[in-house]
């Protein structure tokens, strides 16, 4: 039974590393277009419903506009719940300007979303299935439960395009170096905007430059942008889920603050630097 128990812990880190590689949202980056940005932004006014929103544009002087959504929202275009006075972006039909074939409830799309991380076995892809069965018997079952401890990224979207990360945790090194497992790492978003009804994330990377500074050390060069962009699927009040460069949806859900995920994060943490301590 014991050894059953190994074997079908193994098959399931196993499986766990195959299966947190298709589905992390360390997006494939790409360069932020310079065409044309094709939704227009305003206000949802009062006699927005199911089947037209009224749309007033940032726009001196421009009176609401009424646009039919009834196919956008029978296709899933409407991205949120637009409620009045919440800040929108449409798109209009080119074929006819009385129809918006997009809505995106950007207001509603402000806040913190996560999603669930689960470590990977380190070097599982240069190990055969018995090398790797082999390893976990070495390991007590008490502590593949404390280093399987998932966590949450994500990102929280602020007002004025301003993003920060979700997912940091403070860690001892030399247990996370001594760890068989490991997590993706964060990434370090700074923006955020919405442009032709995709959603552009903004993240930094450091770079090092290769001429060497005069006291022999290498110079740190200026962080590199780096854009995400990500299409949208749908939006609920606490729910977002996201479609990536390659194909592969992305389920957030909404927390109440940055500071609660990465709380959460970090108790788990602590929790299985405790366990591999005894």
């Amino acid at each position: 039974m014991r050894n059953i128990l190994f074997g079908l812990a193994a098959i399931a880190l196993a499986t766990i590393c195959s299966c947190n590689g298709k589905k992390s949202a360390d997006t494939e980056t790409s360069a932020v277009t310079e065409e044309k940005d094709s939704m227009l932004y305003g206000l949802s006014c009062d006699g927005t419903n199911d089947s037209v929103i009224v749309f007033l544009p940032f726009e001196n002087g421009v009176d609401p506009i009424t646009y039919n959504i009834e196919t956008a929202k029978r296709m899933g275009r409407i991205i949120g719940q637009p409620q009045i006075g919440d800040w929108v972006g449409v798109k209009i039909n080119p074929e006819d300007s009385t129809e918006a074939t997009m809505v995106v409830d950007l207001d509603q799309l402000k806040g913190t979303w996560t999603y669930e991380v689960r470590p990977t076995w380190k070097d599982a892809t240069k190990m055969s299935r018995r090398a790797l069965r082999r390893k976990l018997n070495e390991i007590p079952d008490s502590l593949k439960e404390a280093y399987l401890v998932p966590r949450e990224y994500g990102f929280t979207l602020k007002r004025s395009s301003v993003a920060s990360p979700v997912g940091y945790v403070m860690q001892n090194s030399s247990l996370e170096d001594d760890s068989p497992v490991e997590y993706p790492k964060v990434k370090h978003y700074t923006g955020w905007k919405c442009r032709n009804g995709r959603l552009i994330l903004t993240s930094l990377t450091d770079r090092m430059r290769g001429v060497k500074a005069t006291d022999g050390e290498k110079q740190p060069q200026k962080s590199a942008e780096i854009h995400d962009t990500l299409d949208f699927v749908f939006m609920t009040n606490d729910s977002l889920v996201l479609l990536n460069s390659k194909g592969q949806r992305i389920a957030f859900h909404r927390k109440a603050s940055a500071m609660a995920a990465n709380a959460n994060a970090q108790k788990a943490a602590e929790v299985t630097e405790k366990k591999v301590a005894k």
